[in-house]
């Protein structure tokens, strides 16, 4: 799976006195300006085979980009991932675009991945414990599984029963490399999102840990990617925010593979 090994690289870095905005030379051509549109099948195919992904395919005919971001993981400099946020990047629930590309060449696209997610406060000691993947437990074991009362935080019950049938207890994604390794350490690294076309509004990212796992969907071929991210802001609009005053956030995000042809950009 191309995801589980990617990742490298910021935006290119600009003088304030540059003119140049920072959304120029991106995959897809996308940028702030720019209108999504995508191609339904795909999305209804892995609804109908049980993905969780949640987005209202309605939706899907016209989407604008409102955040773009560009990860960089630690020991992974040779790609890149963009992210273009459908909405402020901001909230609980969030979609997005993601490609991954040549770290030299953002048009080389390697994978684009379609993606909802839910973000949660870890609130107390043994959240963030578990999340940062300490003492060799917690995030970072082989695998990972939702019960089904988990699974209603993500969607409403009768759209699961729907996708999963009454009968599902709850669902078990397997971790990258779950095969060769007990236990995956954190893997780490920074996301720079902006929300202007120049860069004068955004914020960075300390993610703690980023760990993807996946499972095979209902018809034995179709993939859901399942990633958790334990992250906190450390700076909004170039003013430095301390870790002390915030609650670092877990986020559950899933992802349906997607080809160039089954998007359109405007």
């Amino acid at each position: 799976m191309k995801f589980f090994s990617y990742l490298g690289g910021l935006f290119n870095k600009k003088h304030a006195g540059d003119a140049a905005t920072q959304d120029a030379n991106l995959p897809l051509k996308i940028n702030f300006k720019s209108t999504v549109t995508f191609e339904v099948n795909p999305f209804m195919s892995a609804i109908t085979c049980g993905t969780l992904l949640n987005v209202p395919v309605d939706n899907l005919k016209m989407l604008r980009v409102s955040a773009i971001s560009s990860i960089k993981i630690v020991g992974m400099e040779d790609k890149k991932i963009h992210r273009f946020y459908f909405d402020s990047g901001n909230s609980q629930k969030r979609l997005f675009l993601q490609t991954l590309s040549n770290a030299n060449n953002p048009q080389a696209i390697e994978e684009i991945l379609f993606c909802s997610s839910l973000t949660e406060f870890a609130e107390t000691e043994d959240d963030i414990a578990f999340f940062s993947g300490e003492n060799n437990s917690g995030l970072g074991a082989q695998s990972y599984s939702f019960s089904r009362t988990d699974l209603s935080d993500f969607l409403p019950e009768a759209e699961l029963n729907k996708r999963l049938g009454t009968d599902c207890e709850g669902l078990e994604y397997t971790r990258i490399d779950a095969d060769e390794i007990d236990f995956m350490p954190a893997i780490t690294g920074t996301e720079t999102r902006i929300f202007d076309a120049y860069g004068t509004t955004g914020e960075s990212v300390d993610i703690m840990n980023f760990m993807p796992h996946s499972r095979l969907l209902a018809d034995g071929m179709s993939e859901e990617i399942f990633t958790v991210a334990f992250w906190l802001t450390t700076s909004k609009d170039g003013k430095d925010i301390a870790r002390a005053d915030q609650l670092p956030l877990a986020e559950y995000i899933f992802a349906i593979k997607l080809e160039h042809s089954n998007i359109k950009v405007i």
